[in-house]
C-alpha cells in the first residue's frame, strides 16, 4: 500500500511537470511539421528532399511524444457508464485481430459468462487493455517472432479481474517494480516513450482498482487488472 501511494503521488507531480513540458513543445513541433509539409509538397531539390523528410519524420516523432505526455498528463472526467468488461475485451482484440494472423499470435480468451457491470469510463478501459496487449505482442514478436496471448476474465468477490499472459521473454526481476515507473522502458529508442504502463496504473488508480504484473523470466508475463463493482466517489 505504501509503494501505490508514493507511485501515485509520483505520477501525480510528474503528470503537472508533463503537461508544462508538453504546451511548451506542441507549438513550435506543430510548426516544423506543417512547414516541412508545405515544402515537401511544393517542390524542393532532390538533394534538399532527403533531408526535409526527415525534418518531416522526425518532427511527427518528436510530436507523438508531446501526444503521450499530454495523455499521460490529462485529468480526465471518468464518463460514468456501465460497461460490459467482457465485451470491451473482445473489442480491443478485434482492432489487433489482423496483426495477430500476420504475426502468428495465437489468442485464447477465457471469459466469465455473466459478468455484473461496472461504472468506468469506456475509452479509457479500452485503453489500458489496449497498451498491454500491444506491449505483449512486442514482446513476443521480439523474443520468437510469434506467442501465445490467453485472456481471462472472472468475478472474485466484488471485483472483476481481468489478466492477459504471454508466452514470451518475461520480466527481469530487477526491473519489474520498475515497469509503472514514467518514462522507464526496455524499448530501443524511439519504439517508446515509457509512458504507457504510467497512463494504465493512473486510469486503473483512479478507478479505484489497481494493475500489476507477474513474471517468471524465460516463462512470459502475466498483467492483471482488478476494478472494483462499485464506482469511485
Amino acid at each position: 500500500m505504501q509503494e501505490r501511494l508514493y507511485l501515485t503521488d509520483r505520477l501525480a507531480s510528474l503528470g503537472e511537470m508533463a503537461a508544462g513540458i508538453a504546451h511548451e513543445l506542441n507549438n513550435p513541433l506543430t510548426g516544423v511539421v506543417a512547414l516541412s509539409q508545405l515544402l515537401l509538397e511544393a517542390g524542393v531539390p532532390p538533394e534538399i528532399k532527403d533531408d526535409l523528410e526527415a525534418i518531416s519524420s522526425e518532427g511527427q516523432r518528436a510530436a507523438s511524444v508531446v501526444k503521450n505526455l499530454l495523455s499521460f498528463a490529462r485529468s480526465h472526467t471518468l464518463s460514468a457508464q456501465p460497461l460490459d468488461i467482457n465485451a470491451i475485451v473482445s473489442q480491443v482484440l478485434s482492432l489487433r485481430a489482423y496483426e495477430h494472423r500476420v504475426n502468428n499470435i495465437e489468442v485464447v480468451t477465457h471469459f466469465a459468462p455473466n459478468l455484473p457491470e461496472i461504472i468506468a469510463d469506456r475509452f479509457q478501459m479500452q485503453q489500458v487493455f489496449l497498451n498491454i496487449v500491444l506491449n505483449a505482442e512486442h514482446a513476443m514478436i521480439e523474443s520468437k517472432g510469434r506467442g501465445n496471448l490467453t485472456v481471462t476474465t472472472e468475478l472474485s468477490g466484488d471485483i472483476i479481474r481481468v489478466a492477459f499472459a504471454d508466452n514470451g521473454p518475461g520480466i527481469p526481476a530487477d526491473i519489474i517494480n520498475r515497469i509503472f515507473d514514467p518514462f522507464f522502458t526496455t524499448k530501443e529508442v524511439g519504439k517508446g516513450t515509457g509512458l504507457g504502463l504510467s497512463i494504465c496504473y493512473g486510469i486503473v488508480a483512479k478507478q479505484g482498482g489497481r494493475i500489476f504484473a507477474q513474471s517468471q523470466p524465460g516463462q512470459g508475463a502475466t498483467f492483471i487488472i482488478e476494478l472494483p463493482l462499485t464506482a469511485p466517489d
